[in-house]
Order: C-alpha cells, then structure tokens, then sequence
C-alpha cells in the first residue's frame, strides 16, 4: 500500500559566506548563513524514488555563493535574486523560502580610529531576514528580526503576587536582576521597506525600553512593554514576537562565610530557565500563525 504524502519541502542549510567590500583601501566585512528551502511538486521523489524535478541541493549552494559575487547588502535585495533564480532553476517549485543570518563586525581601533581592514564581532546579536516568494503570488514576504541579543538590567524588576502551591520555592521580591538573550521577529506593511535601516532601529527601540521600563512587574510586562515601543516608534512595522528566556542570577548567601549580601553578589543560574515568549501587533492586523 502507497501512503500519500503530506507537506513536504527541501533545501540547503548552513551555507556560511563572507564577503569584502573593497573601497579603495577601506573595506567591508560581511558574514552571512544562509539557508533555503523549495516546496513544490516533489512527490515523485518521494513516492516513486523519480529525481527528474529534484534540483540539487549542490545548485541551492552555487547560487547563494555565486550571487554573492554582486554583494550582500542590502541583504533584502540579495535574498531576492537568489529566490528568483532559484525559482527559474526549478520548475517544479512553487515557493522558495531563506533565512539569511547576518552576524555583525565592528572595526578594531587603532589610537582611537577605525582600522580599514581589521574587525572583530560586534555587540547586538545577528541580524535575520525571513524571504519569501512565491511563483504565482503578488510578490515577496519580508520578515526582520535579531536572535542571540543579551540585554541586563541590575534594578527596577519586581516579581510579586503570583500564585504558589506547595512545590512552589521561588521568594517574592521587589527588586532583582532581570536578564535575557532576546530573539525577536517582526512583520511590515511593505516588502519594499528598507530592511537594512530597521535592523539596527528596531533592537536599539526595544533594548532602550527594556532599559527605561523600571516599573516592570515581570518580564512578561516588559515584553509588552518593548513591543509597544516598537510600533509606536516604527510606522511600517505592523506585529513584533519575541522569545525571551529569564536569565536567572540569585542573590548569593554569603552567611556561611560571616558576611551580609546587601544585594550585591549573585550566583548565575544555568538551566533550567524560564520563557516568555509574546506577540504585540497593531489592532486588525494579522499575525502569523507560528506560535
């Protein structure tokens, strides 16, 4: 008996580039993974072992490689030739999707200067863009975002009134550390937005209301808190999810060793960890159904 097959697609992941941008002395280093997914009429492959529709996953490689030899930045521009392509590649596909994770370099300083070619990683998380095309749609689907961004405040977060039973250890508390590592993923009125420019303003708009929201209640509350700021502060973004994990760090019991702890030395817990995860959006507006 032959089962049918349900959703199915394929693609390349992992495929990491670096370019340089060469002007005159003065470079740019760029670091990209990319990862790229076809869905289409692939049944055959599956069902019947028939590979005449299969474009390799080699191709998906070459392409992302080869059309990087025209630049990466903006890197909108650059997920879309490398969807059309794709698609013209593979006429069995329908849509093409890629993830391109950009992972941000800042110049080494040289007495106070940026050096013209030497660089380290920079602070602030990778930047990712979500693209999307379909063979027959109107055009792209472009979603911004940032993962692996730590952010810390040392006061002003409270954690208080919620129910206990009797498994329940945790002490209420009106002052404590609040940390995270924030991925946060957002959606636009507009493809054509400029991508490029709301990857640095978005995660500078949320982490200065992290940083202001002293009267966080919980991490939940300053979730909310930062989404609301983003759509106030950023027109064309239309809903923001973020993935927040609370980063404990414990007041340290220094009784053993004859001193007090006025709230000053704290042991990093590892996991297990809380997580918060939530959506803010404008009223009307749909949001993807990912979570």
């Amino acid at each position: 008996m032959t089962y049918p097959l349900g959703s199915n697609r394929y693609g390349k992941i992992g495929v990491h580039l670096a370019t340089v941008a060469r002007d005159a002395d003065r470079h740019t280093f760029t670091d990209i993974e990319v990862e790229v997914l076809l869905q289409g009429d692939f049944a055959p492959a599956h069902v019947d072992g028939v590979n005449a529709d299969v474009l390799p996953t080699d191709t998906m490689r070459g392409t992302c490689t080869a059309l990087a030899r025209d630049g990466v930045d903006p890197v909108a521009d650059y997920a879309r030739r490398v969807a059309e392509r794709l698609l013209e590649a593979s006429p069995a596909a329908r849509s093409v999707a890629l993830e391109v994770v950009t992972t941000p370099w800042e110049r080494l300083e040289v007495d106070g200067v940026g050096h013209d070619h030497a660089f380290r990683p920079a602070a602030g998380g990778q930047q990712v863009l979500w693209f999307s095309l379909e063979r027959d749609g109107e055009g792209p689907v472009v979603e911004g975002g940032v993962r692996g961004l730590k952010v810390l405040k040392s006061t002003g977060s409270a954690f208080s009134g919620y129910p206990t039973d009797r498994y329940t250890t945790l002490p209420e508390t009106r002052d404590r550390i609040m940390a995270s590592t924030v991925e946060a993923r957002w959606g636009t009125r507009d493809a054509a937005v400029d991508h490029a420019a709301l990857a640095h303003a978005v995660p500078a708009t949320f982490c200065a209301r992290f940083a202001t929201h002293d009267e966080s209640e919980s991490l939940q509350h300053t979730l909310h808190a930062m989404g609301s700021a983003v759509l106030e502060a950023h027109p064309e973004v239309t809903w923001i999810h973020f993935r927040m994990p609370n980063e404990h760090h414990n007041t340290a019991d220094l009784a053993p060793y004859g001193l007090d702890n006025p709230n000053v030395v704290f042991v990093v817990a590892g996991p297990p960890s809380g997580l918060i995860e939530g959506t803010v959006h404008r009223p009307g507006v749909e949001v993807p159904a990912r979570w």
